[in-house]
């Protein structure tokens, strides 16, 4: 099942990328800090938190993959699922399928030496495909939300 999400996931950042001729990172916004990823994970929360953003889940992706296949060495990679429940309510009303998209989701990788890569998506690239005025003007201001958390991490 993981499997398939994993794989759902990344057919559609393809089919975005293809569909509006989207560059690499123009689906995403990154940064750079030096810590472990615990570290920047545990401020990417408390920044998250200030924007009234939380983590509903938490999946540590290089531990999972090397449980379920044989030889797969990669450093550390969480993917978590951001949630402000007062926009997930505005956008399920738009949309009542939008759920397919939800939650939002970050990534913080090891870089190694002691940096670590925080990713997290942008919604505006995302909503813009749905084609719904009211969905890309919610998700201008998440995105808004999500620079600001990022671009305060130290």
């Amino acid at each position: 099942m993981r499997k398939h999400l994993l794989l759902l996931s990344l057919i559609l950042v393809v089919a975005i990328q293809f569909t509006f001729g989207q560059s690499e990172g123009d689906y995403y916004f990154s940064k750079t800090v030096k810590g472990t990823v615990e570290e920047v994970t545990a401020q990417l929360k408390t920044e998250l938190k200030k924007q009234g953003f939380g983590v509903i889940t938490e999946i540590d992706m290089d531990k999972k993959l090397k449980e379920k296949l044989d030889g797969v060495d990669l450093s550390s990679y969480k993917i978590l699922g951001v949630c402000s429940p007062g926009f997930a309510w505005q956008t399920l009303q738009a949309e009542e399928n939008i759920g397919l998209f939800l939650p939002c989701k970050a990534l913080v990788k090891d870089n190694g030496n002691g940096n670590t890569e925080v990713v997290i998506v942008n919604p505006s690239v995302l909503m813009v495909m749905l084609g719904k005025k009211e969905l890309a003007e919610i998700a201008d201001k998440v995105k808004e939300k999500f620079l600001i958390a990022l671009n305060n991490l130290k």
